[in-house]
């Protein structure tokens, strides 16, 4: 057992028959969903040993031996490239774990408790834990999948049209099925010619099931974030109700970023070095990386927007170029990095009207076309204090008449 499940709750436990929890008993709740996000998000160094333990003992109660090799890897990247170029035949088994240990947990707490006191348990963790983990584990595997497309070239374009996909592990995760992809695995990895697109012998009709498979190995690189919701959920009832099948799955999970899980191997993601966030639990560094693993792989954030290493490090450098290939959240940051005057510097634009609200500049977006300019709006967001340029129609050359223009909800998306 950890040391933690060994502790007395500071709360009467649970009893059988109860109705709904004590004050005590929900105070604790919420205190324990802390300690597990804390836990979670603290880059400390971990005995791997004990993980490794943990993991084994979690194989033996869902009826597995234990994996004869046990392998750690330094971030998601070496991670997902390892399992593309691994040849090997998986049995994966988190499916399997799933049906046997935690569907007869969770059957036996429903049996055993009153379902308000179930309610009441669940609604005191849930918001927390999505909020403190939630948008990290979105973050950290969405720009993972970046590097990812980055190395093998244009797997966004071939997961799920281009779009963000949901966190769902397909069945190839859970049955090991992975011969229908074997082979355009290897034609990927076997590609010499980087001048070529690697997916050019590729099927076109064949190369969504590529990326998906992909897709789904970089989220199973960060899983246990999104895991460590439903382990803290049963891990209360283990402390707070009765010791159950479940807490050294629990405890590896917390030791871990991500995992593969197979009959004979299991493969594992060493957390980050460094996690950074902001009161709001959003991650962000106002100087540095917000997120580093041990191999060096790692990303710049502020206040929860991933950004280039040049606006943390050196936003005076941004250029009229970065604001112009900038996403919407990215060119937010700009603005709040820089001070008004440089930031219509940068754009080499012009203050063209000040108003009681807001300020009017005119920017020539073509070097080539002096008459491109487009006008930008300053307003002050009500909510947060700060302020931003938003894009008004050219033909609006007053400040407060745009800035009521840009008030309008139906102008939003311009």
């Amino acid at each position: 057992m950890t040391k933690d499940s060994e502790r007395m709750p500071p709360c009467p436990k649970i009893v059988q028959g109860q109705q709904c929890l004590t004050s005590e008993q929900e105070e604790y709740a919420r205190q324990f969903t802390q300690e597990r996000i804390t836990r979670m998000l603290t880059p400390t160094a971990i005995d791997e040993q004990e993980a490794e333990m943990h993991l084994r003992e979690a194989y033996r109660v869902a009826g597995f031996h234990p994996p004869d090799t046990i392998r750690w890897f330094d971030s998601p990247i070496p991670f997902v490239l390892a399992c593309v170029m691994d040849n090997n035949e998986w049995k994966y088994i988190v499916g399997n774990m799933h049906q046997n240990v935690r569907s007869s947990v969770m059957n036996d707490l429903l049996g055993s408790v009153n379902k308000n006191v179930w309610a009441s348990v669940y609604k005191s963790m849930e918001n927390s834990m999505m909020t403190g983990l939630g948008q990290i584990l979105w973050q950290i595997a969405d720009i993972a999948w970046d590097s990812m497309d980055a190395h093998i070239g244009n797997l966004r374009t071939f997961a799920q049209g281009g779009k963000k996909a949901s966190l769902s592990f397909t069945p190839l995760l859970f049955s090991g099925n992975t011969a229908p992809f074997r082979d355009l695995i290897q034609q990927i990895r076997q590609s010499s010619n980087r001048g070529k697109s690697i997916w050019a012998n590729i099927d076109p009709r064949e190369r969504e099931g590529v990326g998906e498979y992909v897709h789904d190995l970089t989220q199973a690189s960060v899983c246990a974030y999104y895991d460590a919701c439903w382990h803290a959920f049963y891990r209360f009832f283990h402390e707070v109700f009765q010791e159950n099948a479940l807490i050294h799955w629990a405890s590896f999970n917390e030791m871990v970023s991500g995992f593969r899980l197979g009959s004979k191997e299991a493969w594992l993601v060493r957390k980050p070095i460094l996690l950074e966030r902001d009161e709001q639990s959003r991650l962000h560094h106002a100087s540095g990386r917000c997120v580093a693993y041990r191999d060096g792989w790692g990303f710049f954030a502020w206040h929860g927007v991933h950004v280039p290493e040049k606006l943390i490090v050196h936003p005076e450098a941004i250029t009229k170029e970065d604001w112009m290939h900038a996403s919407d959240a990215v060119r937010l940051v700009i603005q709040e990095r820089l001070s008004d005057d440089r930031f219509v510097e940068m754009l080499g634009g012009k203050w063209i009207d000040k108003g009681v609200q807001g300020k009017l500049i005119a920017v020539c977006i073509d070097e080539d076309d002096p008459e491109c300019v487009v006008h930008y709006v300053q307003v002050q967001d009500a909510s947060t204090q700060q302020r931003h340029f938003l894009r008004v129609p050219f033909w609006i050359n007053r400040a407060d008449e745009a800035v009521a223009w840009a008030s309008d909800p139906d102008n939003r998306d311009y």
